[in-house]
């Protein structure tokens, strides 16, 4: 049958290894076996001597059997115990304070470049050869520290910071090693004393990032693939020539199948030639590892478009009638833009400004902060009539100021104004002259002076009935008294 280490005794297997690692322990944890064993049948003889006297016999006697079976018991149980304890502290002693050392070998550790990534590209160059050295090594120290070390744990370095010219350049290198070693307490020897590389100028080109956006977004929502935004919009290439040039196009793919929301991620790209193909070759360095990319996805609503009217007597919205060429609109924007949005005002029509019975008014459609037009259109023709109404001329002397204060006084330059009057026939027919009154503001007009001010025309007794087309001008003297 074949024992294996775990069915051996525990305390036997522990023996054995100390026997076997450090003959000094072995020796230690004997020596004091073999002093304890004789002291137990010393102390038997010596007590148990007769004495002349005979009492001292009996008494020393009778304690020293007491004595000895306690100590036989004690023995037994504390003596392999304390001797374990002091062949390992002696063990310990012995292999790490006197040096006890051994070698460690690691073979083919890669040699790290200081200066490749950024130095030498600054200064245009680059390592075209011995990029990808490796050296053997062997580590010698304590076997504390060395039996626990991986190859990990020492690293080989080459500083290029002083490489200046394009050739072959044979380099020295030094050792690192991790943070829990220190590298005062082994010695390191490498396979070589040298490593050579090679340095050539840097050839670089600046490649244009294409997304490439696959999928369909959701339903009710759209892509605005003429906002996708990539952020850098190229990426510059470097190495040799011949790889760089490989190279004509750098594609970023972007899924939005059933998307709902705007994407705003990082994403990996592909090197591609002329013909579309995958360029994969490690000689090329590449200004950024990744790209960031906007794919902005809105969700899509209907609006109505409305008008708001300025009305007046005789210009008031119930007496007209009109309609617009679009009176909805297709747009698009964030949720968050959109959800509270339930119309697009197109603006206020000043209806008294209208003189004809019917006019077209085109008006732009603007949209809110957030939001896109898809329905392609940015105007709607707005019509509108005007039912049961005439219009009447007059000219009109009744001009009165407003506003001025007790140390002002007004003087009229203009007599009188033509005024157009709109209303339904009948009143308009029972209005006169002396029922109109155009009316100056001077409220605003602090200092003496000659003004053109525009005059607002009241009808009195006809509620229906009042002006319409630009406001009269009124020329004044304003003096102060």
């Amino acid at each position: 049958m074949t024992t294996t280490r775990s069915s051996l005794n525990p305390g036997r297997f522990l023996l054995g290894f100390l026997l076997r690692r450090n003959l000094p322990a072995g020796l230690c944890f004997f020596g004091v076996s073999f002093f304890c064993f004789p002291l137990q049948y010393i102390l038997e003889i010596f007590f148990s001597r007769p004495s002349p006297d005979g009492i001292l016999y009996l008494y020393m006697s009778t304690r020293a059997h007491i004595y000895t079976g306690l100590s036989l018991a004690v023995m037994f149980a504390m003596v392999p115990a304390l001797s374990l304890l002091l062949a390992i502290i002696f063990w310990l002693y012995v292999d790490n304070v006197k040096g006890n050392t051994i070698p460690k070998e690691f073979n083919a550790v890669p040699v790290e470049f200081i200066g490749a990534e950024d130095t030498l590209p600054s200064r245009g160059l680059m390592l075209v050869d011995g990029e990808d050295a490796t050296i053997d090594l062997t580590v010698t120290g304590p076997r504390a520290i060395v039996s626990s070390m991986r190859r990990g744990d020492v690293r080989v370095q080459v500083n290029l910071t002083s490489v200046t010219t394009v050739g072959t350049h044979p380099m020295t290198y030094t050792y690192a090693t991790s943070d829990n070693i220190n590298i005062n307490d082994i010695s390191i020897q490498g396979s070589r004393s040298t490593i050579t590389v090679q340095v050539a100028p840097l050839y670089s080109k600046s490649v244009p990032v294409q997304a490439s956006v696959e999928g369909d977004v959701a339903e009710g929502y759209i892509h605005m693939s003429e906002q996708l935004a990539v952020e850098p919009a190229a990426i510059t290439l470097s190495g040799k020539e011949e790889d760089v040039d490989q190279v004509e196009s750098v594609r970023v793919k972007v899924d939005l199948t059933d998307v709902s929301s705007t994407i705003q991620k990082e994403f990996s790209y592909e090197l591609l030639d002329s013909q579309g193909n995958l360029v994969e070759n490690d000689g090329i360095r590449v200004s950024h590892k990744r790209v960031a990319v906007t794919a902005p996805v809105y969700i899509i609503k209907e609006l109505p478009l409305v008008v708001s009217f300025k009305q007046a007597a005789g210009s008031m919205e119930a007496d007209t009638r009109w309609d617009l060429e679009y009176d909805t609109i297709q747009v698009a924007g964030e949720p968050a833009s959109l959800e509270s949005l339930n119309e697009i005002t197109l603006g206020e029509v000043d209806l008294a400004a209208i003189l004809s019975d019917r006019d077209d008014i085109q008006l732009n459609i603007t949209m809110p902060a957030g939001c896109y037009n898809l329905s392609g259109y940015t105007s709607t023709k707005l019509t509108i009539r005007f039912r049961n109404l005439e219009t009447r001329a007059f000219s009109v002397s009744n001009i009165t100021p407003i506003g001025l204060s007790d140390g002002q006084s007004f003087s009229r330059i203009t007599n009188s104004v033509d005024v157009l009057l709109r209303g339904p026939a009948a009143q308009l027919e029972e209005v006169t002259e002396e029922d109109i009154r155009v009316v100056v503001d001077l409220t605003n007009f602090v200092s003496s002076g000659t003004y053109n001010v525009d005059a607002i025309v009241l009808v009195d007794g006809h509620d229906k009935v009042g002006a319409v087309g630009s406001p009269p001008t009124v020329a004044c003297k304003i003096t102060s008294k």
